[in-house]
C-alpha cells in the first residue's frame, strides 16, 4: 500500500488513509510546518510586483480613486473584460502593467507599520 508524503513536514505518515491524513492537517505540527513552508515566501510575494499590484486594486475597489495621485503623461487606465480588475498603458510604447506608475497604496488600517510605534514605558523605567 502507498504511504501518503506530507510536503510540508517532509515526510511519510504511516497510515495512508483519509481518517489518517485528517489527523495529521489537525496537528500543531502540520500547522506550524505549513505556516513556515509559506511564509518563507510570502513577503517576496508582498514586496514584489504582484503583491503590489493586489494591494493597489484592493485599494482601488474599497476606496474607489479617493486619495490616489493621478496617472503619469501618457499612461491611460483601462478595465480588464474579463476579470474587470483595472492595467494601465503607455500610450506611446505601448508598455502594460497591472501596476499603476507612481502609487502605493497606504497600508491596512491606515497607519504607520507596528514597528514606527515607541513604549513609553520602557523610557520612564530607565528614569527610576
Amino acid at each position: 500500500m502507498p504511504r501518503f508524503f506530507d510536503d510540508y513536514s517532509n515526510t511519510y505518515l504511516t497510515h495512508d488513509s483519509a481518517a489518517g491524513r485528517k489527523q495529521q492537517r489537525r496537528g500543531w505540527k502540520f500547522r506550524e510546518n505549513f505556516r513556515l513552508h509559506y511564509e518563507k515566501n510570502l513577503e517576496d510575494w508582498r514586496s514584489g510586483v504582484m503583491g503590489l499590484a493586489a494591494a493597489q486594486q484592493a485599494y482601488l475597489r474599497t476606496n474607489g480613486h479617493f486619495n490616489v495621485p493621478p496617472l503619469p503623461e501618457g499612461w491611460e487606465e483601462v478595465e480588464d473584460g474579463a476579470t474587470r480588475a483595472v492595467y494601465y498603458i503607455h500610450e506611446e510604447s505601448g508598455k502594460r502593467a497591472w501596476v499603476r506608475p507612481g502609487f502605493v497604496p497606504p497600508a491596512p488600517g491606515g497607519g504607520p507599520p507596528p514597528h514606527h510605534h515607541h513604549n513609553n514605558n520602557n523610557n520612564n523605567n530607565n528614569n527610576n
